[in-house]
């Protein structure tokens, strides 16, 4: 019995110190937060947290990536190329929006700037979803029976994430659904689309 309950407490508490360490870094700052601070928040000892994640900035990373990816796992199926391109850019788009309140990448820059150990882990967080995502939404494509390149999926996504990621910084907030749709017809569907 007190088994089949252990793995339930340790996700209640894995996910009480991901939700710790959203709020704090949102409130006093990737530079200022602290182990032993997120630890105290979650009500968790700091062998806890070091058993999962090795320091803070593989803490963080995933605390912004799981509250980024808000529990869509999958890349999107709409039924078409463009729609699930669409559908892609605008998840994307969300998790820099911080409207909903929390911890968004945009509001990182200067940790990642500063910090190389989050900027590499958020950096393979992001390679890796690109090319999961990427390859998974052009083989659903060729499926169905358009064309497209599996190999730039990646590329397109990435490319997305960098663009998107751009222009919530330098317009502060992230690009409008019509600024998206012309983005994914303008740029990634040529790029992803075979001859």
């Amino acid at each position: 019995m007190d088994s089949e309950r252990s793995p339930l407490r340790g996700a209640a508490r894995e996910q009480a110190i991901l939700e710790a360490t959203v709020a704090l870094v949102a409130e006093v700052g990737y530079e200022r937060v602290t182990v032993n601070a997120i630890a105290a928040r979650a009500h968790a000892s700091k062998a806890t947290m070091y058993s999962r994640w090795p320091g803070k900035a593989e803490l963080v990373a995933d605390a912004v990536r799981r509250h980024a990816d808000r529990g869509v796992a999958e890349a999107p199926d709409t039924g078409s190329l463009r729609g699930d391109l669409l559908a892609a850019v605008s998840a994307i788009a969300t998790t820099f929006d911080g409207a909903g309140g929390g911890l968004t990448l945009p509001g990182l820059v200067e940790a990642l700037r500063a910090d190389p150990a989050l900027r590499d882990v958020v950096r393979g967080q992001i390679g890796d979803r690109c090319r999961q995502d990427g390859l998974s939404i052009c083989r659903q494509a060729v499926a169905r029976g358009e064309r497209a390149d599996e190999t730039r999926g990646p590329e397109a996504l990435g490319l997305a994430v960098a663009h998107l990621f751009l222009q919530t910084i330098l317009g502060g907030t992230p690009p409008t659904t019509a600024e998206q749709q012309t983005f994914v017809d303008r740029i990634l569907l040529p790029l992803i689309c075979t001859d």
